[in-house]
């Protein structure tokens, strides 16, 4: 249970320490007062969200502390020892820091946890109901789950199988969607490479035949030109008395007769001789060119459709014509590694179908225990709800079965809630037909149900006897009352029979201390608690009367817990 409190620099809170009891304690005050402050710092310390908007003005830092006394069966002290956190004996200290500047530093024990941990534990510590609860409530898809808490063990142990063998179904389907997908991307890639081979290979690519075509080609385009050319380059190399050759070999002639009288003649009879026989080797090449050159007008057109395909193909697999065969050799080698696994597929298709028979079996088991549960919730809650003056009211559970293919993680069933608050009125959604008032009382039945099942230390109500009055706010007050026999209860109430009924009351008072709004908290005598009920009576005046009243309304709670206890 929570012993101690300490709350600085929260909101209106300056600084504030609370000493806590077991059994109820009432925290009553007007509104505004910072009653429902003091309940979002204790949510702090057990890891509901941070906002710097809970810094009080001109501080830097708020934080909050809790000592809490904890039951030695707690599942807290597993948590504790998995995160290496020390815990000599039933008590643990939580201490939360926020600043301006967003830092959030939580310490268990002093030892310096995430956020995360912080919850884990806290979900052992505190459960707060207040508006999220009601919230909760009207979530349909969370009823499964609402009703699951009311179910024994062996249900609980059956739940976790089906949760695992579901975890290990789906991971398995995901395989399958994975497997098949990549299946279908592979016979996309399959194709493209067979398209691709197909259009590379048609063309029996050679390699450097691109240039060689280009040279064919600028030989056919030229043909007038280089045949005009060559005839005239044989002209001026061999034509008698006028050709090159001839005009070179008789200098050679003149050179040979004086070669012999200084070696600079013979040098230059060398080397005129050497240019003689490469002329003529040159005006014979070029003759035979002339006689092997022939114009084919439809080569040139073939040379060009043949450069068109190249370019193509280059375009799309190039840029040059020798990576558009590398391109085409890597395609084949792809193409024959490609492997589609269909055994696995079938396997895998196999397994899961397996798993569904196997989900579907403790499924419907599940449901039957589920149907037994409702049964018996049924029959408690409208129990409740008769002790909370709802005499005509009946609760009720509806089940769905869901398709063979979609089973939930919960199993084969969707739960709704449903109520019905008058005599000859059908079911209908609890969402749709309570009241703020009537779902107070259906929550607070619910909790008066689970107090004896609930593996938690400390409940708060938080205005959870909103909307009611009269004998339904004492039959409520009577309800918190046997919850905190199991329990310790913190319940914000601004009903004067609900917090008479409480062991211990706290009054929360807001005050202007050197121009600043503090929030003050003092624990109640006996007197003091007939004046706070007193002016919880009567609104604003006190008034002799409202004080007897408030004295008798005391004892008359009293006389409630001797008999509830």
């Amino acid at each position: 249970m929570l012993k101690k409190l300490i709350i600085n620099n929260f909101a209106i809170i300056n600084k504030l320490q609370i000493d806590f009891k077991s059994g109820m304690t009432a925290l009553t005050g007007e509104t505004g007062a910072g009653k429902s402050i003091i309940i979002d710092a204790l949510g702090l310390l057990v890891g509901s969200r941070s906002s710097i908007d809970f810094i009080r003005t001109g501080q830097e830092q708020l934080n909050v502390q809790g000592l809490f006394e904890v039951k030695a069966s707690s599942p807290i002290f597993a948590i504790l020892a998995e995160y290496g956190i020390a815990h000599d004996d039933n008590q643990i200290i939580i201490k939360r820091e926020i600043n301006r500047k967003g830092r959030n530093v939580c310490r268990i024990n002093n030892e310096l946890v995430k956020t995360n941990v912080l919850r884990q534990v806290g979900k052992f510590l505190v459960e707060i109901h207040g508006q999220n609860q009601q919230q909760e409530l009207l979530d349909e898809d969370n009823h499964i789950n609402i009703l699951d808490r009311f179910a024994d063990d062996d249900f609980q142990r059956d739940l976790l199988r089906y949760a695992q063998l579901f975890e290990e179904y789906q991971s398995k389907r995901s395989r399958l969607r994975t497997i098949q997908k990549n299946s279908q991307n592979l016979v996309q890639r399959i194709d493209m490479l067979k398209f691709q081979i197909e259009d590379i290979d048609s063309a029996q690519l050679q390699a450097g035949e691109d240039d060689k075509l280009e040279d064919e080609k600028n030989q056919l385009s030229n043909f007038e030109k280089i045949s005009s050319a060559l005839q005239d380059s044989y002209r001026g190399l061999s034509e008698n008395n006028v050709g090159v050759v001839d005009a070179l070999g008789n200098v050679r002639d003149n050179l040979e007769e004086i070669m012999d009288y200084d070696s600079s003649y013979k040098e230059l009879y060398d080397s005129i001789n050497g240019a003689y026989y490469q002329l003529q080797d040159n005006a014979a090449t070029i003759a035979d060119q002339l006689e092997n050159l022939d114009f084919d007008e439809n080569r040139l057109d073939e040379i060009q459709k043949r450069l068109i395909t190249l370019d193509n193909l280059k375009k799309k697999y190039g840029p040059t014509l020798d990576e558009v065969i590398e391109f085409s050799k890597n395609a084949h080698d792809e193409l024959s590694k490609i492997n589609i696994d269909d055994d696995t597929e079938a396997q895998l298709t196999e397994e899961i179908d397996q798993y569904q028979t196997k989900l579907l079996n403790l499924g419907k088991d599940l449901s039957k225990q589920r149907h037994r549960t409702a049964t018996a919730l049924e029959k408690s809650i409208n129990r409740q709800l008769k002790d909370l003056y709802m005499p005509n009211a009946k609760f009720g559970v509806a089940f769905k079965s869901l398709d063979d293919d979609n089973l939930s993680s919960k199993g084969i069933d969707q739960i709704q809630f449903n109520l019905k608050t008058n005599v000859g009125e059908d079911y209908k959604p609890l969402v749709r037909v309570a009241s703020g008032g009537e779902l107070s009382r259906v929550i607070l039945a619910f909790e008066a149900i689970i107090a004896e099942k609930m593996n938690v230390e400390t409940i708060v109500f938080d205005e959870i006897d909103t909307g009611v009055s009269g004998r339904v706010a004492q039959a409520i007050g009577d309800k918190i009352y046997k919850v905190s026999q199991f329990l310790q209860v913190l319940c914000i109430t601004h009903l004067p029979q609900v917090a008479a009924m409480s062991d211990i009351q706290f009054e929360i008072k807001k005050e202007t201390v050197k121009d600043k709004t503090e929030t003050k908290v003092s624990i109640l005598n006996d007197l003091q608690r007939i004046e706070a009920i007193s002016l919880m009576l009567a609104g604003t005046k006190v008034t002799d009367l409202t004080r007897k009243h408030a004295q008798e309304l005391l004892e008359l709670a009293q006389g409630e817990q001797q008999r509830l206890d």
